[in-house]
Order: C-alpha cells, then sequence, then structure tokens
C-alpha cells in the first residue's frame, strides 16, 4: 500500500512541476511523447524500491538523466531517483546505491564541464549536496539496522547459550540423581525385597501366624513394585535407556491389593482411556493417599472412588481413620503440585462421622 502511494504521489508531483516549470523556461524541450514516458518510467520505476532497489534505482538514475540531457524543463523529475538511491543504500546495496550517486552527480558535472556557466556550476554543484543528502542518511540508516541485527543476533546466541548451559546442569543433576537412586535406594529396596522373601519362607515353614505371613507378602510385593517404578524413573532421567511404561487408573487394582488395609475401589461412568499425564496422576494421588492413611490415619478401612466426567476424571480416596488429626506432612503437598501440573485441583477434608477425603479433579 506504502509503495502504490509513494508512485501515484510521485507520478503526480513529476508530472504537475514538470509541465508547470514550462511557465519560466521558455527555452525548454517541449514535453512530447517521449517526455511523457520518461516522466512515467521515472515515478513508475519506485514500484520495485523495496522489493528490487538496484533495478527500482536504474530506471529512476536512468529516466532522470535522460529527461536531463533532452533539454526538458528542470522540475522535481529527479526525486525519485533520490528516493531510490536512499532505499538502495539503505537496503544493505551500497555499491548500487553509491554507484548511482555517483552517475547522479556525474551527469549535471559533466554539463558544467562543457558549459562552464555560473549557474550551470552552481546548479551542479547544488544537486550534487542533494545526492550527497540523500545517500549519506541512507548509510546512516543502513549502519544503524545492521548494529541493531546485530545487537538482536548476539542476544538471541547469548540466551541459546544460556539455555543450553541450564540444559546441561539439568542432565548432570538428573544423572546424579539417577546413580543415587540406582546405587543406594533401589540396593536398599532390594535387600529389604529379598530379606521379606526370606522371612515370609521361614514363617510358613515353622508354622506361624497368618497375619505375618500376609504382611511379609504385601512387604515382599511392594518393594518388587517399588523397584519396578523405580526402573522406570531411571529410564526418564537416563536418556537412551529405555523408558518402562508409566503405571495408570488400569494399574489401582493391583495396587490397592499392597495397601496394607483392606480398600474397596467403586467406578463411575464410563471407563475411556485418560492422558498418560492425567492417568499418571491418578494413579499417583491412590498411591501417596494411602501411603498417609497407612502411616498417620489409624484407619482400617479405605474406598477409592473413579469418576468419569465429560472432560474431566475426579478421584477420591477416603478412609476411617482419625482424619485431620494426621500430621500434613510433604506428601500431601507433593500431591498437590502433581495435580497442579496436569491442571488439575486438589482438595483435602474430613469426612462427616470420621475419617478424611483427598479428592483430585484433573481434565482428561
Amino acid at each position: 500500500m506504502r509503495t502504490i502511494a509513494l508512485v501515484c504521489g510521485m507520478g503526480v508531483a513529476v508530472y504537475t512541476s514538470t509541465v508547470m516549470a514550462y511557465g519560466n523556461q521558455p527555452g525548454a524541450r517541449p514535453l512530447d511523447l517521449l517526455g511523457h514516458v520518461l516522466l512515467a518510467v521515472a515515478a513508475l520505476g519506485l514500484a520495485w524500491w523495496q522489493r528490487r532497489p538496484e533495478l527500482a534505482l536504474a530506471l529512476c538514475a536512468g529516466a532522470a538523466a535522460a529527461v536531463f540531457t533532452l533539454g526538458y524543463a528542470l522540475a522535481l523529475w529527479p526525486v525519485p531517483a533520490l528516493i531510490a538511491v536512499f532505499s538502495a543504500i539503505a537496503a544493505g546495496r551500497r555499491v548500487a546505491g553509491w554507484a548511482g550517486a555517483a552517475f547522479l552527480v556525474a551527469m549535471p558535472g559533466a554539463v558544467a564541464v562543457v558549459r562552464p556557466e555560473t549557474d550551470v556550476v552552481l546548479a551542479a554543484v547544488l544537486w550534487a549536496l542533494l545526492v550527497l543528502a540523500a545517500a549519506q542518511p541512507a548509510e546512516v540508516s543502513r549502519t544503524r539496522r545492521a548494529y541493531t541485527a546485530e545487537v538482536e543476533r548476539r542476544a538471541a546466541d547469548a540466551e541459546r547459550t544460556r539455555e543450553e548451559e541450564a540444559l546441561r546442569r539439568a542432565q548432570e543433576e538428573r544423572l546424579r540423581v539417577a546413580r543415587e537412586l540406582h546405587d543406594v535406594t533401589s540396593h536398599t529396596v532390594s535387600v529389604i525385597a529379598l530379606h521379606a522373601a526370606v522371612a515370609a519362607e521361614a514363617v510358613e515353614r515353622a508354622g506361624g501366624p497368618s497375619e505375618a505371613a500376609a504382611a511379609l507378602q504385601v512387604i515382599r510385593s511392594s518393594s518388587r513394585q517399588a523397584l519396578s517404578e523405580m526402573r522406570a524413573v531411571l529410564g526418564v532421567l537416563r536418556p537412551g535407556s529405555g523408558i518402562a511404561p508409566q503405571p495408570g487408573s488400569a494399574q489401582l487394582p493391583r495396587l490397592l491389593e499392597t495397601a496394607g488395609l483392606p480398600v474397596r475401589l467403586d467406578v463411575e461412568g464410563e471407563r475411556r482411556p485418560l492422558p498418560p499425564a492425567a492417568d499418571l496422576t491418578v494413579y499417583r494421588v491412590v498411591q501417596e493417599a494411602l501411603t498417609n492413611t497407612m502411616r498417620h490415619a489409624d484407619a482400617t478401612a479405605a474406598t477409592v472412588t473413579l469418576t468419569y466426567e465429560s472432560g474431566a476424571v475426579t478421584v477420591r480416596v477416603d478412609d476411617d481413620g482419625k482424619g485431620a488429626r494426621a500430621p500434613r506432612g510433604h506428601g500431601l503437598t507433593g500431591m498437590a503440585e502433581r495435580v497442579a501440573a496436569v491442571g488439575g485441583r486438589l482438595t483435602t477434608a474430613n469426612v462427616p462421622g470420621g475419617g478424611f477425603r483427598v479428592t483430585a479433579r484433573l481434565p482428561a
């Protein structure tokens, strides 16, 4: 739109000023068909001032040179050539721009050499100053643009370097945590699982109480599950080591069997596949809630309710323990952070008549 406005404006200015100039330049060549064509080329050449500034400069400067050489009336027809010079230099086409400026200066200069009259020489000098006044600001504009581009490039490089450094440090930290999990925690859990199995066999051989055998079996199963989940975490922390499938709502029945107290699972609504992040969060919420129940609530039973809604899934864990008297530690805080990370909301409250309730509503 700017180009069209510029071409139309220059066309009107060039043609009107040239026609009006004949009133005080009686010796000028009459504006014939060739003159009209040259004035049109001088203005229309600016149609390429943004896309192809060299072409715009060649057309405008060539038309201006022809109008001047053929002796038409002096008017505003050189202005498009000055605009083209500015555009070429500002766009970074310095060679073409300064070559066009030199051509525009040399054209009246040659006439001044042939006709060393005062008014001709003065006109040539003034014209050279006008060309310089168009070219020099273009050079300043080009330099400023180049400087701005360089500053932006360096800022982008610095930002990219900071991001790469942050990623490198994060990777180093992940590897450190993975080593700790593998070398310390994994070994400890493996020892627990091994000794639980040995103890269970010993109790069974000795004809010990069934409660002890059941408890040892729960310890054994939970330890194995912990090892399995730890391997999945190690797969995430160590790229290229392979990522084991993450648990989800489908694994809830197995989780409830190892909870250490009777837990009933109720499913409301039509089951459907959940997004991986939401599915994992459902499992972790139930896992952490039941862990808190076992540790702090003195509960004898619990209920897990999984409700499928339109665009969401809600998981609720109720127990019959001592409710708010249970300490609120890192477990509930971490649970709330995990739920918030997937865009959900966690609420906790006492159950009327006794007990504690954990509810998580997740978009899914």
